[in-house]
């Protein structure tokens, strides 16, 4: 049996569809379908039960999740063994979707590369990435949040006798637009006037803690990705648009604009967890702390 086939039915019931599962896992609808068909001949058994209005689990498929489940975990921590600990130099980091925390740990990786053990780095959803620290897959998550609903994750973080560390406190937030939208000759958006665009989003947030906070009142007119180049392709090129964290040390793409958003009743915070046990190896200490002066606010001009 091959065992990548416990990540394809995990994917599947997550996304909720075989079509948004494929996308996930960059394969053709096609071929994922006859992967799940193959396993349920050896399995001897039906997975799902396929319906007009969707898939859902058969009994049978719900006790072989759960065994899946339990497979995937053990082989991605065997697989993550080298990385963790600590006396090596690597980095072992989930996070969320993200420009910042992706192009940070490339420059980062080319300026300081590991001497002992090679570097983990893994893009996921917001729920996934905290799930990879509490059951030890990865050392450090990095995720966003709006600040109106950190207290969440402190309180989670407790709960699993983890430690909560901020990379950025109320930040400003900002519209992200194509050069090419005529958006882009705006200063600034009113926060009340967001749901008048064109919105993208990444596929793992959930609605209740953004869309919802940002005032959707459903996602019908949502257009939603699984990947950094889906989003950036889409404001480039249909005129989509998004919230980001304002930063003052970089842009996120040459071809866009940051809008700045004016009268939000919130702003954007950035966070590091790890288990409150852990000690950061050098590396580590160091990649967080340039990760915050990423975020920091830009120095005082002096008076001339």
């Amino acid at each position: 049996m091959d065992i990548k086939y416990f990540e394809y039915v995990i994917e599947i019931v997550e996304c909720g569809s075989i079509n948004k599962a494929a996308q996930n896992l960059q394969m053709l609808q096609p071929n994922l379908s006859v992967c799940i068909k193959n396993l349920e001949q050896e399995l001897g058994f039906p997975i799902f039960c396929r319906q007009h209005s969707g898939i859902r689990l058969t009994n049978e498929g719900e006790l072989f999740l759960k065994s899946a489940r339990k497979i995937a975990t053990e082989l991605e921590t065997i697989h993550n063994i080298p990385s963790m600990f600590s006396h090596k130099d690597n980095l072992s980091i989930s996070c969320t979707y993200s420009f910042d925390f992706m192009n940070h740990f490339l420059k980062f990786k080319k300026k300081k590369p590991p001497t002992a053990c090679e570097d983990s780095f893994k893009e996921t959803g917001l729920i996934q990435t905290i799930r990879d620290v509490v059951e030890q897959r990865y050392r450090m998550s990095l995720f966003y949040c709006f600040d109106t609903v950190s207290d969440t994750y402190y309180a989670l973080a407790k709960k699993h006798t983890l430690k909560l560390i901020p990379i950025a406190r109320n930040r400003p937030l900002i519209l992200l637009a194509s050069k090419k939208n005529p958006l882009s000759r705006k200063k600034e958006i009113p926060f009340d006037s967001i749901t008048d665009y064109k919105f993208i989003m990444y596929e793992n947030f959930k609605f209740d803690e953004w869309l919802k906070i940002l005032n959707f009142k459903n996602d019908n007119n949502i257009l939603y990705v699984f990947d950094r180049g889906g989003l950036i392709d889409a404001i480039r090129q249909s005129r989509y648009v998004t919230v980001m964290m304002k930063r003052f040390t970089d842009t996120y793409s040459e071809d866009c604009v940051e809008i700045s958003i004016v009268d939000a009743p919130f702003g954007m915070d950035a966070y590091c967890l790890h288990h409150a046990s852990y000690t950061m190896n050098s590396r580590e200490k160091q990649f967080i702390r340039e990760l915050k002066e990423l975020f920091a606010d830009p120095p005082a001009e002096r008076p001339t």
